[in-house]
């Protein structure tokens, strides 16, 4: 049988195998320690009983880890029938999955270090019609590449059969490939919000805080006692708090810039035939492949930093049918200023050409609704403050409360919502500018709401939802947003005249 015949029922590799094991010794490994804690906190056994326990553990821990992957592989065959890839598994009840290859509508890969030096990737399979992954294998780059083929062959066939897909083919030429250079990356992920690092300081924290207190209760015990016992002595001047919170706020940033290197350096895009293919990581390679239908939103984002960088943020989310991976499925490009060549292989060339069939912009009620969460807990500060003495503390509120007011200021001026030809735009922001892009046949839902001040206001809320994302644009003069309710119910039904 050759390597690219898939023509009958054929296991993985030999060498998924050891991917395979790895998974479920990993599966089995919280039941494997907490049998072999119990076995060392036996106060019962001696020395030499608790290492005879702990091997028979071991053993037994190996055994069944390597019975099971070696179940789970030998169970498991697929194969190309009639352009269909077809997936056979189960032991007792055998369970056959079929998937049209032209319905595939994201193909993913990973690749850590186990798979790299193995020369294997790990590969799933989404269609529009599950909520989860259709299929997952473990193959070879040269299985890889052969089912690649196929895939692309079959999509080829089924564009052939439509005019105006192979005409949009010819318009556009050959495939295109852009490579984002590291420096950029770090340059983009600087201009995010790094107090997204702080996830990453609260876990390692949250670690050592753990292994330390389990090592020796009476150790913390004696640390907390002494530090109560000289907190006089210990007491920092105002410039030392300054100065912690300055290096505090380095360790997050750096941890978030290195948390986003290790996740898409190196980044790689294809985009050809309607489909996009891109691959990221430095350590463990992940890739994704998947088609326009996959895609429900663009949203670009334009902050202080970026704009001054030339760059900015770029997200393509994808429609809810991933699997676990679901969070890390959508597309994110850093520090680059790329949004225009997204945006033409998702809604057209002329995506910027359209014009405005009708427009809203937000009014006061956003601000009350931007600014709500800092004005509650900017009155309660200052609250305590004052019942506990601390009048000077009540500068920080003082000097904070101007930021608030400028902060939801800031997000009536850019929010919005505009109706074009073939999409719509919805702008919104507080310190940045962004932008989400949505056509008008990925529209699920759309609702108009109204608040306790409508009557007085003539303002109302309207929410737009897709298959991956759900938005509401605040504050909208009535007459207007019932009138782009009615023109998206309107595409809605009849999304062929969009």
């Amino acid at each position: 049988m050759k390597a690219s015949d898939f023509s009958v029922p054929r296991r993985m590799s030999g060498s998924a195998f050891v991917i395979i094991l790895i998974k479920s010794l990993r599966d089995y490994a919280g039941l494997f320690l907490t049998l072999a804690i119990f076995c060392i906190l036996d106060s019962d056994r001696t020395l030499t009983g608790k290492v005879e326990i702990f091997a028979v553990l071991s053993a037994a821990y190996l055994t069944l880890s390597a019975a099971a992957a070696a179940v789970n592989w030998y169970f498991k065959k697929y194969y190309v029938d009639g352009g269909n890839l077809i997936f056979i598994h189960g032991v007792l009840a055998k369970k056959t999955t079929s998937i049209p290859l032209g319905r595939i509508q994201s193909m993913r890969t990973r690749r850590g270090f186990i798979y790299r030096v193995l020369e294997l990737r790990g590969v799933l399979f989404d269609t529009l019609a599950s909520k989860s992954a259709e299929i997952e294998l473990v193959l070879d780059d040269n299985d890889w590449k052969a089912l690649l083929s196929r895939v692309e062959m079959q999509e080829q066939e089924a564009d052939e059969k439509n005019p105006e897909t192979e005409e949009t083919e010819k318009a556009d030429g050959g495939a295109v490939r852009m490579s984002f250079g590291n420096l950029n990356l770090i340059k983009g992920a600087f201009c995010q919000n790094h107090l997204q690092g702080m996830a990453v300081l609260f876990a390692a924290f949250a670690a050592v805080y753990n292994t330390v207190s389990t090592v020796d209760d009476h150790a913390v015990a004696r640390f907390i006692e002494y530090v109560d016992t000289h907190a006089g002595a210990l007491s920092f001047r105002p410039s030392a708090y300054v100065a912690v919170a300055a290096a505090l706020y380095l360790v997050v940033m750096l941890l978030w810039i290195g948390k986003v290197f290790l996740r898409y350096a190196g980044m790689e895009v294809i985009m050809d035939r309607g489909m996009l293919t891109f691959e990221s990581g430095l350590i463990a390679r992940n890739s994704s492949r998947f088609s326009h239908d996959k895609v429900c939103t663009v949203y670009v984002k334009r902050n202080f930093l970026e704009k001054r960088l030339h760059g900015s943020t770029i997200v393509l989310r994808q429609a809810l049918n991933a699997t676990d991976e679901q969070r890390g499925a959508n597309m994110k490009i850093y520090g680059s200023d790329t949004a225009p060549r997204f945006l033409e292989w998702w809604i057209g060339k002329d995506y910027g050409c359209p014009e405005n069939i009708i427009s809203a912009q937000s009014g006061a009620g956003l601000a009350v609704h931007a600014a709500r969460t800092d004005m509650l807990v900017l009155f309660s500060a200052t609250i305590i403050l004052c019942c506990l003495g601390l009048y000077t503390w009540t500068a920080i509120p003082a000097i904070w409360l101007p930021i608030s007011i400028a902060k939801g200021a800031m997000a009536v001026r850019r929010g919005g919502i505009t109706l074009k030809e073939g999409h719509m735009e919805i702008s919104s922001g507080k310190f940045a500018d962004i932008r989400n892009y949505i056509k008008y046949d990925n529209i699920e839902v759309v609702r108009l709401k109204s608040t306790p001040f409508t009557r007085f206001s003539h303002r109302v809320n309207l929410t737009l939802s897709t298959n991956g994302s759900t938005f509401t644009v605040r504050s909208l003069k009535e007459r207007e947003a019932r009138e782009i309710h009615e023109m998206l119910l309107f595409f809605l039904y009849k999304p062929e005249t969009a």
